[in-house]
């Protein structure tokens, strides 16, 4: 028998380790000398920017800045308003029941002056009084039932106990009131101010009297400061705020005087009001193209009476607009800006490329003069 044929390993010939390699094919000359010049040439073209741009800032910096536009009464001048600082003082007994409610708004943060609101306990807020609010509610809920009839905020809230109005009417001295004839020392102030009366009215007679009196006698002084307790709460910066100018003081007519006389005196009390909802007022840039600045008042007052919120003022970059405009730079604005042109008197335009810091521009032109009027010397 013939012995089986082994398996024999296929051996190479020649191992990888042993085979030739094939050499690369050597660089073309223009390869071989083009790609470096080419890299040195990026490298000398990125440092030359660098340095330019270096001398670009550089030269920005040493030329010539815009100058920031501060004359209120120049072309072009523009900012943004203060909103109306405000603070609703409420007075209780010393039982904690609710005897007096009073808004002091401040007109002027600079050259001070504002209104005091006098308001009785017994005006009516969605069908219950302020009392009832207050009983129901304490401080917090009093403020919602008075910020649901104004339908705007108030800054914030001061309560007044008999010892704390003693203690902020006491400086003053001894007040002359001319309702009934009385002198009030300020520790009689309290049971002064919460005396109730048969007719409510008569208590916020009483209280308006009072309230006259004092910020008269406050006023009065060099310093208003020199007259008020010599801490420093809100209450105080109001007042002081307050009395350093000319005062308003307003007496509510009855428990539910109609919503004209309300929206009227809301427009009179808050010169710039914080909305009762935020974002519920369309906002407004209010520009003099003019030269008229007696007139603004005027306009805003009508802007704030049709429910917007004037939240720039300022002036068109001159003072030689015709027509009186309301801008508009979202299309879906077109109505608001048509429903408040109505207000001022004027027409609308579209610019999709106007200011975004309010919704509406509104731009008072030589029309607005003359249907309003023009002041004795044209000053702001």
């Amino acid at each position: 028998m013939e012995a089986p044929e082994r398996d024999r390993l296929d051996l190479p010939t020649h191992p990888p380790r042993f085979q030739q390699r094939i050499p690369t094919p050597p660089l073309s000359t223009g390869w071989r000398w083009g790609f470096p010049v080419l890299l040195v040439a990026a490298i000398a073209w990125s440092a030359f920017l660098v340095v330019e741009g270096f001398d670009q800032v550089l030269e920005s910096e040493e030329g010539a800045t815009l100058d920031v536009i501060v004359d209120v009464t120049a072309p072009g001048f523009e900012a943004f308003v203060e909103q109306t600082w405000s603070l609703l003082v409420v007075s209780e007994d010393g039982e904690s029941h609710l005897t007096g409610v009073t808004i002091l708004a401040v007109a002027d943060r600079q050259n001070g002056g504002g209104t005091v609101l006098v308001v009785p306990p017994e005006a009516l807020s969605g069908g219950q009084t302020l009392a009832a609010a207050h009983e129901a509610g304490g401080v917090d809920g009093l403020r919602d039932a008075v910020v649901d009839i104004l339908d705007v905020e108030v800054s914030n809230t001061a309560l007044l106990t008999p010892s704390r109005l003693r203690s902020l009417a006491e400086p003053a001295g001894t007040i002359q009131v001319p309702f009934e004839d009385a002198s009030v020392a300020g520790v009689e102030a309290p049971d002064y101010l919460g005396l109730p009366f048969e007719d409510p009215m008569l208590r916020v007679a009483r209280q308006e009297a009072w309230w006259r009196a004092w910020f008269a006698t406050v006023g009065a002084a060099s310093d208003p400061a020199d007259r008020l307790p010599a801490i420093v709460i809100e209450l105080v910066e109001v007042v002081t705020a307050v009395a350093g100018g000319n005062v308003r003081v307003v007496a509510w007519p009855s428990p539910e005087p109609g919503t004209e006389w309300v929206d009227r005196t809301v427009v009179e009390t808050f010169p710039f009001p914080i909305p009762a909802v935020p974002g519920s007022r369309t906002t407004v840039r209010l520009l003099n193209g003019n030269g008229d600045f007696a007139l603004d008042d005027i306009a805003r007052e009508l802007l704030v009476a049709a429910g917007a919120e004037v939240s720039v003022v300022g002036n068109h970059e001159d003072f030689d607009l015709i027509g009186t405009r309301v801008l508009y730079r979202d299309p879906a604005s077109e109505a608001e800006a048509a429903r408040l042109a109505a207000v001022v008197g004027g027409g609308t335009l579209h610019d999709p490329m106007l200011s975004p810091a309010a919704d509406l521009t509104v731009i008072l032109g030589a029309d607005f003069v003359a249907e309003h009027g023009t002041s004795s010397n044209g000053g702001a």
